[in-house]
């Protein structure tokens, strides 16, 4: 009979759903500079952490837009090594802006990278500092 084998599907289905749900909501925060979700696990995301307490930013090109105003925070600042989505250090990444490979979430189409040698795949690296003068 369908609706017996159908009870314990469906009661399985919700649960992965209410899991999933709950994982998602738990890595989805509020971008510092423009107020978008920034999804913590998404390559282009970034943060500044300070013990317990971090700044989410929904795009690189956000990050560098604050840092250049505040004039803080730097050293805690962290973003996504694309090639491995692994969080870095913001100072001691490599940065490529290339529109046409990377759509990011407010178009700044900025990566990171850790080793200057995986940046070069992608286009011309820039150190930090670089990347922070390029912004207009």
């Amino acid at each position: 009979m369908k609706t017996g084998r159908s009870i314990p599907v469906l009661f399985g289905v919700l649960v992965m759903a209410a899991l999933t749900a709950g994982s998602f909501a738990a890595s989805m925060h509020t971008c510092a500079v423009c107020g978008m979700k920034a999804d913590e696990a998404a390559p282009f995301t970034a943060k500044i952490e300070a013990g317990k307490e971090a700044l989410y930013f929904c795009d690189i090109g956000d990050l560098l837009i604050y840092l250049k105003e505040k004039k803080a925070g730097r050293s805690l600042a962290r973003v996504k090594d694309y090639p491995s989505r692994e969080w870095i250090e913001a100072a001691k990444a490599y940065y490529v802006t290339a529109p046409q490979r990377f759509t990011t979430p407010m178009g700044w189409s900025i990566a990171a990278f850790r080793e200057r040698k995986d940046a070069e795949g992608y286009g011309a690296p820039v150190d930090f500092e670089s990347a922070m003068k390029g912004l207009k």
